[in-house]
């Protein structure tokens, strides 16, 4: 049977349509817990297949998550969580994850993810920032979590050894609790996530996205992903980032199974884990894929895999990635395009019959409507660069504004636009094309890394009197955090500086985060107000 054309899938597209599927088409109160986990437990059928990194193997039906949802949401409130409570989460792609998230859901509160790799000073802003109550954290990153921490502290441990004084037992307190639990009334536009993302300068923000998130991002799912009820989807991306997120949730709020695996997966076991779990459907990063290309032909084409779509979101693919999975597995994978604050509205649709660019962010999903726009707020003719801006919808909103930050969120929602800061420009075909940031933030393997926490990392080291970060371009990773440095008075360059000033900046912002690179130079260049000029330094590379 022949794909629909965009053109049929923008005229047949209907919210309404979405809102029926996810059963909220009466406006009565939700909960995603019930949406996503609850109205699918009627059957046996497998929510989540997990491999851990000691290659055990579990699986976990909506039954099951029903019941281990349900004792956690009753965990949380016997410690005092209620309707739009922060409760945060320092946990890797563990089987208990996906149950924790749905869990504060279920009892009304907001879930903030926190990213395992990032370092204490990184964690601590975060917990503070967005007031968390309770933080659940799988014991091998218990000590990023601040001894001054005013959450209670849930970690998740197989001995009661590796519990800190005062913490709460996970398994200990879940065999206490019941498998019944009655999902806290919720609205659409009540918040469910805080995401932090980083900005330019100052410390990160954080996103305040809608419970409304699985309906904006069905299209995505449907369109850009083709998922089907038959499917098994993988997201490889940590829960902790928005792209896994979100993916995880509405594949099973959507009835189709996700693999989530431990330990991030290399090239090589992401092709034996797709053979031996028969995955259909892969969600992942540019820089996954061209390891995969790097393996060479002969080595990927010994696997029998049963793919029939690949998704890539992050940073845009290149034409040679693109052109090797065509040749080798008769796949072409399709490129997207997602932010914090504006879900997935862009992309190359694996579900319809549409021409691929490569390098290009695609075309908007149905059901939305996107544009270039200069300052003002008027939209810019085809070819122009400018700010890439989504139209605010009634029907398929995301996030809500910045918490805590009411001038950041007027500054995000202007002229009836959403706009993020991100520049691109439209083809005359209606393509777009990302043409970079309004700010200097860093993308690197699909991570999205704000200079102001790396600096200011780096800064912690006695020799160092300023700091400049920049993305260096790199065929791997997209781009590398390379720092630019200049000495305090009667310093000198030696050769174990770079090694001390990444230890510090690996131990307080993140493993994804440390420069790779560091140079010593005389003095930044800056504005004649004082500001550095990261740009400047960008055109040295």
């Amino acid at each position: 049977m022949p794909k629909p054309t965009y053109a049929e899938a923008v005229r047949d597209f209907s919210w309404s349509s979405v809102l029926h599927e996810l059963e909220w088409q009466d406006c009565t109160p939700i909960n995603l817990g019930h949406t996503i986990v609850d109205r699918h437990a009627t059957h046996d059928g497998v929510a989540l297949y997990w491999v851990g990194k000691d290659c055990s193997r579990a699986r976990l039906t909506y039954r099951d998550l029903r019941a281990l949802s349900n004792k956690i949401a009753n965990l949380l409130r016997s410690l005092g969580v209620r309707k739009g409570d922060r409760v945060a989460g320092i946990l890797p792609r563990v089987l208990e994850t996906v149950a924790v998230m749905i869990a504060v859901w279920k009892a009304g509160g907001i879930y903030v993810p926190v990213f395992t790799g990032f370092g204490t000073d990184a964690v601590g802003f975060r917990l503070r920032n967005c007031e968390a109550k309770v933080v659940f954290v799988h014991h091998e990153h218990r000590q990023r979590v601040p001894e001054r921490s005013e959450a209670a502290v849930v970690t998740i441990a197989d001995d009661p050894d590796e519990l800190c004084e005062g913490d709460v037992d996970f398994r200990q307190a879940i065999g206490e609790q019941s498998e019944r639990f009655t999902p806290e009334p919720c609205s659409r536009s009540d918040p469910a996530i805080i995401l932090y993302t980083s900005g330019s300068t100052g410390e990160p923000k954080g996103v305040l996205i809608a419970n409304n998130f699985v309906a904006a991002i069905s299209p995505y799912m449907r369109f850009g992903v083709d998922l089907a009820p038959e499917d098994m989807l993988w997201p490889t991306g940590d829960p902790g980032w928005g792209y896994g997120l979100v993916c995880y949730h509405v594949a099973i709020a959507m009835g189709v199974p996700v693999l989530s695996c431990e330990a991030a997966p290399t090239p090589e076991s992401l092709l034996e884990l797709l053979q031996e779990h028969r995955v259909t459907s892969l969600a992942t990063v540019p820089t996954l894929l061209r390891g995969v290309m790097a393996l060479g032909a002969h080595k990927v084409e010994q696997y029998d895999l049963n793919l029939r779509c690949i998704s890539s979101c992050g940073e845009p693919l290149n034409s040679e990635v693109i052109r090797f999975f065509q040749e080798r597995l008769k796949l072409t994978p399709r490129d997207h395009f997602g932010s914090s604050e504006n879900g997935l509205p862009l992309g190359n649709f694996n579900a319809l019959e549409v021409a691929v660019k490569p390098g290009s962010m695609g075309l908007p999903m149905p059901g939305f409507e996107l544009g270039i726009i200069g300052e003002d707020g008027s939209e810019l003719a085809a070819g122009e660069v400018g700010h890439l801006a989504q139209r605010e919808s009634k029907e398929g909103y995301y996030a809500l504004g910045y918490w805590k930050d009411a001038e950041r969120t007027r500054q995000l929602f202007r002229h009836g636009w959403i706009t993020a800061g991100d520049l691109a420009r439209r083809d005359q075909s209606g393509y777009f094309w990302f043409e970079g940031r309004a700010d200097d933030v860093i993308k690197s393997s699909a991570y999205r890394i704000g200079p102001f926490e790396v600096e200011s990392a780096i800064l912690h080291h006695p020799a160092i009197a300023e700091a400049a970060v920049v993305g260096k371009p790199d065929a791997l990773k997209g781009a590398i955090v390379k720092a630019y440095v200049t000495l305090r008075p009667g310093q000198q360059p030696r050769a174990q500086l770079a090694q001390e000033v990444q230890d510090i900046a690996r131990r307080l912002v993140g493993d994804h985060a440390y420069p790779r690179e560091i140079e010593v130079i005389d003095s930044l260049p800056k504005t004649e107000s004082g500001k550095i000029q990261r740009f400047k330094l960008r055109q040295r590379l």
